[in-house]
């Protein structure tokens, strides 16, 4: 739920950076400029196309990094509390982000293709064509997945940090590390 309605308010804030980016009568605006320039030049429906492509990218991107921290996290304490009898909570933390950003980065790059694809024509191509566009490319379905390396290297080091983080700030305020109860 939260990737979704996070998805639903990016939407006109990517539909206002790609402007930026293409049209030079877009580039000095702000979120509080742009957003409400960009309704009166091309309308709500125009700025909110992109939501399904959007959709296609953060919800396999919250689920696949929360659930997946989780999970592992869980998994680790479990299977490490076989050998030792004090587990290192950072160690865990640590690992347990890695992998999550591993799964969150492969569950959502299909979105992320959908979304680039959707976003490079003005006005941004319907969600089916942008993935009719994708999947008839040479490579098939591998082609939802170019690019996956750099995304795992990029993006796998931000969510490490994000979870890590949000980990180690869980304790610090009297919480259990995730997983580990």
């Amino acid at each position: 739920l939260a990737g979704a309605v996070a998805a639903v308010l990016l939407v006109p804030m990517e539909s206002l950076r790609i402007k930026q980016v293409t049209d030079a009568s877009f580039q000095n605006d702000t979120l509080l400029t742009g957003i409400p320039k960009l309704i009166r030049n091309e309308g709500w429906t125009a700025i909110m196309s992109g939501v399904w492509a959007m959709l296609a990218k953060q919800v396999p991107y919250t689920f696949g990094k929360q659930v997946s921290f989780d999970i592992i996290a869980s998994t680790l304490y479990t299977f490490l509390a076989q050998f030792v009898q004090v587990v290192n909570k950072w160690l865990v933390s640590v690992a347990s982000a890695f992998c999550a950003s591993i799964v969150a980065c492969l569950c959502s790059q299909p979105g992320d293709m959908i979304l680039t694809e959707t976003y490079q024509s003005d006005p941004p191509k319907p969600f089916g064509v942008a993935v009719q566009k994708i999947y008839h490319r040479p490579g098939g379905l591998a082609e939802f997945f170019r690019g996956t390396q750099a995304r795992i290297v990029h993006v796998g080091m931000i969510i490490t940090s994000q979870l890590v983080v949000y980990d180690i700030v869980k304790q610090l305020l009297g919480l259990p590390a995730t997983g580990s109860h």
